[in-house]
């Protein structure tokens, strides 16, 4: 069976990501998509729109055959680290596999090339040396290519390239036989906050926040839109700043040296700001620096609080022993051994300790109660 795999988040779902999801099958002949999607939050490190069973069931509804999650491990890090465990999880599905990935290059020759150059010492130095001034990720990227390879230096200056490239390198380090496949991303930019024909998620996110439902409408799903148009962005807000609450009461509790991304004695800036801050906006205000992103502040603060202990060696490591499935369409059960791996479909059935038990009680904890099994979801 022909497969296309699509590594996501869909915080929310847009038109842009369904026309990927079109592109996939019929530039690859898929005859099934499966999607690896983050949970309840998200590699920003946010609250993820809406929870995860129901952005699967989005999916489904838009051409995806089956959605499995992501662990949170794998969400609340690096690039690099997301996409290794997308990889791992895609890697297990039995059949012939097409990993299919949005890119702004569009050009799998590029990109590839880009991920070789990216695994000599010479570039690791130099981005390392990046990294150490206190550039954020995605800037050293492209200050170290510009030393080492200056022609593809704008190439790494927007997020999907470089999940494109992080893609690749994760298929070459796991020796996997799925096959790259990517298409240009249509629309406006990552960070894009206006509308177009294809809106990005973070300009959909937008005119929520605003109540601009009517350009909201233009962007997404009819069943996306009927979501978003019963969900009042002060009840997302409210969430934050009950995780704000939880984090104070907690902090002291938790040894934060090993928390997954605590660097550097971050940590000490964390416990003074939550002294400092009324709320969890204030909180990152007050957290932001030239050094730290706000998405790697985000998500260590989310890593504290769901006790996060993974370090980078134990992700590069980690064999995925079983895949959690969070929705399927109803007529494409046989999926459910496509994977050569344990496969769950409710929560009752994850390991003790399990990190994607942690994140959904505290997204249940913080917003309301939240699915317990899979959605078998009619297209």
């Amino acid at each position: 069976m022909k497969i296309a795999v699509i590594i996501c988040e869909y915080n929310p779902l847009q038109k842009g990501h369904v026309y990927h999801i079109s592109r996939a099958i019929k530039d690859t002949g898929a005859q099934k998509v499966i999607c690896i999607m983050s949970g309840n939050f998200t590699q920003r490190g946010e609250l993820a729109i809406a929870d995860k069973y129901t952005r699967a069931t989005w999916a489904i509804k838009n051409g995806a055959d089956m959605v499995v999650e992501l662990p949170p491990q794998h969400v609340l890090t690096t690039a690099k680290y997301f996409a290794l465990g997308g990889v791992k999880i895609a890697d297990l599905i039995k059949g012939e596999v097409t990993l299919s990935f949005g890119s702004e290059l569009g050009n799998l020759q590029v990109l590839q090339d880009i991920a070789s150059f990216q695994e000599n010492d010479a570039f690791k130095t130099a981005l390392d040396e990046e990294l150490k001034r206190g550039n954020g990720y995605a800037k050293s990227y492209a200050a170290a290519l510009t030393q080492l390879h200056p022609d593809y230096a704008d190439a790494l200056t927007t997020p999907n390239n470089i999940l494109a490239v992080e893609y690749i390198k994760a298929l070459n380090a796991v020796k996997s036989s799925i096959v790259p496949h990517t298409i240009a991303r249509v629309g406006g930019g990552y960070h894009q906050t206006t509308a177009d024909e294809y809106p990005s998620a973070s300009a959909i996110r937008s005119m929520w926040q605003k109540g601009d439902l009517q350009t909201l409408a233009q962007g997404v799903p009819q069943c996306v839109y009927d979501y978003l148009k019963n969900t009042s962005p002060t009840d997302w807000q409210d969430a934050n700043d009950k995780m704000f609450a939880l984090l104070k009461f907690n902090v002291n509790n938790i040894d934060l040296k090993n928390i997954h991304g605590i660097k550097e004695g971050v940590e000490n800036r964390i416990i003074a700001a939550l002294k400092e801050s009324d709320c969890w906006q204030e909180l990152v205000d007050k957290l932001a620096t030239k050094r730290y992103t706000n998405a790697y502040l985000l998500r260590t603060l989310i890593n504290i609080l769901i006790s996060n202990t993974f370090q980078a060696q134990d992700l590069q490591d980690q064999n995925i022993d079983f895949v959690n499935v969070l929705a399927i369409e109803k007529n494409c059960k046989d999926l459910l051994s496509a994977f050569d791996c344990r496969v769950i479909t409710k929560s009752s059935d994850l390991p003790n300790g399990s990190l994607i038990k942690r994140a959904d009680n505290l997204y249940s904890s913080v917003t309301k109660n939240i699915p317990q099994y899979m959605q078998i979801v009619e297209r």
